[in-house]
């Protein structure tokens, strides 16, 4: 059975590089939407999937470039040493054209024009940096949503005890201060000790 994509789609296996697909939005019914937290966290899944996605074309992408780019430089530098090699050996050695160095050399200069015609190894490179920077997104995105969710929780927690602070305060207030809303509240407090004489 085929891996869905968090928009429900079915994920496509394909050993193919070909292109990145292109990117559509999540999708999502009115339901979902209502659900914030709900609805957060099918937005932070659809994210993550779509890097992860990009990550692993990337990593595969790289794969026959880091290949080629490798056999064609350890060909160059073969041919190279062999056709500087082969005019000094073919004095002492009967039956070596010494010209056939020349032919050697331009192999290797050959290996070296194919890779850099193709985009080989900086295309590699290109692929590495991506790599690591889509990595790098990646592990901030996350420590983000949990420094996020972190953040979220102290400050539900600091805004209840504000609330419970500011309750206590107000009751001791109105225990210290009792209001005096007429002249027989004044004389029945200060009967019961509550204020003093001037």
């Amino acid at each position: 059975m085929p891996a869905t994509r968090p928009d429900g789609n079915p994920r496509r296996r394909s050993w193919s590089r070909g292109d990145l697909s292109p990117l559509s939005g999540p999708e999502m019914s009115a339901q979902q939407w209502s659900d914030s937290a709900g609805a957060i966290a099918h937005l932070r899944a659809w994210a993550e999937a779509r890097t992860v996605e990009t990550i692993r074309w990337y990593l595969r992408d790289k794969q026959p470039k880091r290949w080629a780019s490798r056999l064609l430089r350890a060909a160059a530098v073969a041919f190279a040493v062999a056709g500087g090699v082969l005019p000094l050996i073919s004095s002492t050695t009967h039956g070596l054209d010494p010209n056939l160095g020349y032919v050697l050399l331009a192999i290797a200069a050959g290996c070296v024009a194919y890779d850099h015609f193709f985009g080989l190894s900086s295309g590699w490179m290109r692929d590495v940096a991506t790599l690591q920077a889509l990595q790098g997104r990646l592990a901030r995105f996350h420590m983000d949503w949990l420094m996020t969710d972190v953040a979220q929780l102290t400050q539900a927690e600091t805004a209840q005890w504000i609330v419970d602070f500011s309750t206590s305060v107000a009751a001791l207030r109105q225990q210290a201060n009792p209001s005096v809303t007429s002249p027989q509240d004044l004389i029945t407090l200060r009967s019961q000790g509550n204020l003093s004489s001037n």
